[in-house]
């Protein structure tokens, strides 16, 4: 007899219709079985993994490390007042003070009260021995509305309300014609503005605004009182006064610079008035 040669053919000639395979198809069945029961296996896994709770704890971190350095940092401050929020108020002039003793000679826009007056007022000629700062600040306490142009200090105030008081539609409100019925329903209540902003839906001449009046109280006494006789007496305002109508004066301002309101009190006491 002759052996199967390497083509698997018989004797004779004749090709062996029988294949032999390495794999057989039970193995591949088995092979497909596994596959499936471990891709199981596996999102079981994933799906455990994922609703599973942590097991670990959170601890709070301990701040007093920090409280305490914030306490050093502030021993020496003096003049503010700690908020029911954590926040804390200061007083524009002792903050302008405690800028001026870090060194700090031009602080942007911010000007303390006493050193712009004492630029629109220089202090009047005399005995040049004299100190130059002890009289600057004399005078400047002797500072009026009357000595300061009401139109040029209102010049920030013409990039939103315009240079002829009739503001933006739906921006910022017009003091033609509204400014006259501020003062009308209470007189304290334009400088209040000034000093500390408004913030809140408002209505004027039936057009809606809903915005924010920041706070002047950066600026000087009578440098804000000079402003509001130039926005009580332009833009045809003049007219619309009531009679007995009296010019704000610098003591006028000062005497409301203490209540430190915030926009939303200014905002409360506009309502109060009646005002829409």
């Amino acid at each position: 007899m002759r052996e199967h040669d390497s083509l698997g053919s018989a004797p004779g000639g004749t090709p062996d219709p029988t294949r032999q395979y390495i794999i057989s198809s039970e193995q591949v069945r088995s092979l497909a079985v596994l596959s499936s029961v471990g891709m199981v296996v596996a999102l079981v896994a994933l799906l455990f993994l994922a609703t599973a709770r942590p097991q670990g704890r959170f601890e709070r971190l301990d701040t007093s490390e920090f409280q305490q350095a914030v306490a050093s940092a502030t021993a020496d401050l003096e003049g503010f007042e700690l908020l029911d929020n954590g926040r804390a108020r200061i007083d524009i002039d002792r903050a302008m003070e405690l800028i001026a003793e870090r060194g700090v000679a031009s602080p942007g826009i911010l000007s303390a009260p006493a050193a712009a007056a004492g630029a629109a007022h220089p202090a009047d000629t005399g005995d040049a021995a004299a100190g130059d700062a002890s009289a600057d600040t004399a005078d400047a306490g002797a500072v009026q509305a009357s000595d300061i142009d009401g139109a040029a200090a209102y010049a920030p105030c013409a990039a939103c309300h315009m240079a002829n008081g009739m503001g933006l539609p739906g921006a910022f409100p017009p003091l033609a014609g509204h400014a006259p019925e501020l003062y009308a329903a209470d007189r304290t209540y334009p400088i209040l503005v000034l000093l500390f902003g408004v913030m809140g839906q408002i209505q004027v001449d039936g057009t809606p605004y809903n915005g924010l009046m920041p706070a002047h109280g950066h600026m000087g006494d009578a440098e804000l009182a000079a402003i509001l006789n130039h926005v009580m007496t332009a833009f045809g305002n003049e007219e619309l006064l009531p009679d007995d109508f009296t010019p704000f004066e610098a003591a006028d301002v000062a005497a409301e610079r203490g209540r430190n309101l915030s926009f939303t009190d200014v905002y409360a006491l506009r309502s109060e008035l009646g005002l829409p």
